[in-house]
């Protein structure tokens, strides 16, 4: 993988993006946001109704939101051009199956500058 300000292809953001999933998906979330994540990151969280900026702050709202929210899913697809990409998961929280698309923004290493995640909590 290139380092910071070095432009990767698309198939190398790809591959960055799936890995980091797989990580948090096995719970390794420190291996997964320092994989994936630029160190000025800002996730956008849909269920805190807030900003979580920068690497840390990323990690512990995402160790928190993983013990509230009991739920099992899966990395179904990854799309990603120049500037952007999309991670389509597939989750399961207490028997209920949802869709959840993650919207990414990122820098020239493949790393997220930004994400937002759409879902509907009332399906």
């Amino acid at each position: 993988m290139a380092e910071a300000g070095t432009k990767v292809t698309n198939e190398q953001k790809r591959a960055r993006i799936r890995k980091s999933y797989d990580l948090s998906a096995r719970g390794d979330y420190e291996g997964s946001v320092q994989e994936g994540w630029a160190d000025d990151g800002v996730f956008h969280s849909q269920m805190r109704g807030r900003e979580f900026r920068g690497k840390a702050a990323i990690l512990d709202e995402v160790r928190k939101q993983n013990q509230e929210v009991k739920t099992t899913w899966h990395l179904h697809d990854v799309l990603v051009s120049d500037d952007h990409g999309v991670a389509l998961l597939e989750a399961e929280q207490e028997g209920r199956r949802r869709r959840i698309v993650h919207i990414l923004h990122l820098d020239d290493a493949g790393r997220i500058k930004e994400s937002w995640a759409v879902f509907n909590p009332t399906e």
